[in-house]
């Protein structure tokens, strides 16, 4: 049987042996945010001939817009972070 002190220590104890020193947060966030940013540009240069495209659906052609963003966006930020590692390693 453990004491409240030794399971109160125990659980705010957290181990650094499962963390690697070269993963932070830094990297997928800035991934994120360069896919993000690319699929914006690609989106916004290509929107008029998305929207001429995506008027025979009607009521449904700003799903069809957000899909084709969403899709961009995951496909540049999957590209970005296979760049990177291929690049940094």
């Amino acid at each position: 049987m453990t004491t409240q002190h030794h399971a109160e220590a125990e659980s705010h104890h957290r181990s650094s042996r499962d963390v690697e020193t070269s993963e932070t947060i830094v990297w997928p966030l800035l991934e994120c945010l360069v896919g993000g940013a690319g699929a914006g540009i690609v989106f916004v240069l290509s929107l008029p001939i998305l929207a001429d495209i995506l008027s025979p659906l009607g009521v449904l052609s700003p799903t069809g817009l957000t899909f084709v963003f969403l899709f961009a966006w995951l496909f540049l930020w999957l590209l970005s972070s296979v760049s990177r590692e291929r690049v940094i390693g």
